[in-house]
């Protein structure tokens, strides 16, 4: 086994989301939009994921509406934001590197409307940097590799930072809550070191996926999300057929496709906790790879516990272990995650400013 570039920015985590979190300008922005009534998170990819993931959260804590969109279903298909008060409504464009075309159209498209826009990226002077109104930006540093990580959890951690600090400043969240909140994500932050290096020690210990040839991950409520970005990490880094999908869902149809060469990786964060226990046990008697990654205070042979922040559904403890799955599998096969399938693609469809 060799060591990809991977490894190194997973190990990073701490440090850049810790750095995050104790950055006052996500307080200052949260304040200024503080009389928006709905809010539109526009991204691709990785980027739809967390925003997919957060979204129950910014709803719940701020009782708003929430949209997650791609940038071509917003600009082509979102009709409810054609009658929507431009002036209360927040336009958020992701992208880590601040040249996705999609969003820089989108954002154009909606400072022409007279939305406001915020932007979150890392990159300074880009696109999405100077169409903004205003920007998070992630502070990540560089991440030189086709599936990210560390670009990832920071993204989820700035929305997360957002919803709270926009909660507080409109009122919806008492101080009690936010003071609960807040420590939540600090304790989970400063613990995802020991997240990873137990994940990193159980796959080789268990020489987790030798011979994948296909894989499943299921989530749910917060971690729905989650399953989407397990799926796209793992289709990056093995280049192999993947699927996403709630436990609910699962049931219908897609079910029948699982064999005994079947990967399932089921996320449970309590949404589903019944139905997720009895689909493990299925799995399980199928002979099927099935591991449960869980917050529950579950134990067991193919349990991976994490610890249990209820605030955040410990989605960034959770997406840890997805991370370093999706580095150690193609490893293990004697891959590079980082290897070149298809990378042209994008420059011949000109997807980047």
């Amino acid at each position: 086994m060799f060591e990809s570039v991977m490894w190194e920015y997973i190990r990073e985590e701490k440090e850049v989301l810790w750095n995050m979190l104790k950055d006052p300008s996500i307080q200052t922005i949260a304040q200024a939009y503080r009389d928006i009534e709905c809010i539109y998170i526009i991204g691709h990819g990785s980027s739809y994921n967390a925003a997919t993931s957060v979204r129950p959260a910014l709803e719940r804590d701020c009782r708003i509406p929430v949209y997650v969109v791609t940038p071509s279903a917003f600009m082509h298909t979102t009709h409810s934001f054609d009658w929507k008060e431009k002036d209360t409504t927040l336009v958020i464009g992701i992208s880590q590197t601040g040249t996705s075309r999609g969003v820089v159209e989108s954002l154009k498209m909606a400072k022409a409307k007279g939305c406001k826009v915020l932007g979150l990226t890392n990159e300074k002077g880009s696109p999405t940097d100077t169409l903004s109104d205003d920007i998070i930006d992630f502070h990540c540093g560089i991440e030189d590799s086709n599936a990210k990580t560390k670009g990832y959890s920071c993204t989820l951690l700035a929305l997360l930072l957002l919803d709270l600090y926009l909660a507080q400043a409109k009122g919806t969240i008492s101080e009690e809550q936010f003071g609960v909140y807040k420590k939540d994500l600090e304790q989970e932050v400063m613990n995802l070191d020991t997240v990873i290096s137990n994940i990193t020690d159980w796959c080789h210990k268990n020489q987790y996926g030798k011979g994948m040839t296909h894989i499943y991950v299921l989530g749910d409520g917060l971690n729905f999300g989650t399953s989407m970005e397990g799926q796209l990490k793992l289709m990056e880094t093995m280049c192999i057929p993947t699927m996403f999908n709630d436990t609910v869902e699962f049931s219908h149809g897609m079910h029948r496709s699982i064999t005994k060469d079947s990967y399932v990786i089921l996320l449970n964060d309590g949404t589903e906790k019944e139905l997720v226990d009895r689909t493990f046990d299925y799995l399980v008697n199928l002979k099927a790879h099935t591991i449960m990654v869980t917050n529950q205070d579950e134990i067991g042979e193919n349990i991976l516990s994490v610890p249990k922040y209820t605030y955040q559904s410990s989605l960034l403890s959770i997406v840890a272990i997805i991370q370093v799955i999706s580095v150690f599998v193609p490893e293990i096969n004697g891959l590079n995650p980082n290897r070149n399938a298809n990378n042209d693609y994008t420059d011949a469809v000109k997807t980047r400013v």
